[in-house]
């Protein structure tokens, strides 16, 4: 038996058919969104290269002068900056030494390594009494890291002449 009367197509799904156009419809924003970004940014750059180059014209020889003066400037204080902050305050060394010496002690010549805080002291004292009692206060103090006691002697009126080197505390120049 042949059916003359064709059976209705099945109906394909409404929410498919709103999706399928929905994402036709998005590609089509999507790809004219592209092109009009794209343009937008020839645009943006041409006017941009525009006022660089009116920027540039306008930069007469006395403006240039004036950066190249302030760039100097600037360097100079860097440097005067970098300088300041390496500056050991020397004077508290002194006023360190005085703190730490001994009342019968007298010290007649320093030598000063700031590379190293090395202090190198020449002194006198009546006898190895208080030479001793020297170098225990030395030893005992916390802003000093090493002592070494050379060339002892003996002068004619029977005075003990001595060299002390310290190596100091970078401490002692914060305080």
């Amino acid at each position: 038996m042949i059916e003359i009367i064709p059976k209705p197509a099945p109906k394909i799904i409404s929410w498919l058919n709103i999706l399928f156009y929905f994402s036709i419809a998005l590609l089509i924003a999507v790809i004219l969104s592209f092109f009009a970004l794209n343009h937008f940014v020839k645009k943006l750059k041409a006017e941009f290269q525009d006022l660089e180059a009116v920027l540039i014209k306008q930069r007469t020889p006395a403006i240039i002068n004036l950066e190249k003066e302030i760039l100097s400037s600037q360097r100079k204080i860097e440097d005067m900056d970098f300088l300041l902050k390496r500056h050991l305050a020397t004077s508290k060394v002194l006023e360190f030494l005085e703190k730490v010496t001994h009342p019968k002690v007298w010290f007649f010549s320093l030598d000063w390594n700031s590379e190293e805080r090395r202090l190198r002291v020449s002194g006198i004292t009546e006898n190895f009494q208080i030479l001793g009692q020297q170098l225990l206060i030395f030893q005992d103090n916390q802003f000093i890291k090493e002592v070494n006691l050379s060339k002892i002697s003996i002068d004619r009126e029977g005075k003990i002449s001595f060299n002390f080197d310290l190596l100091l505390d970078p401490q002692i120049f914060e305080k």
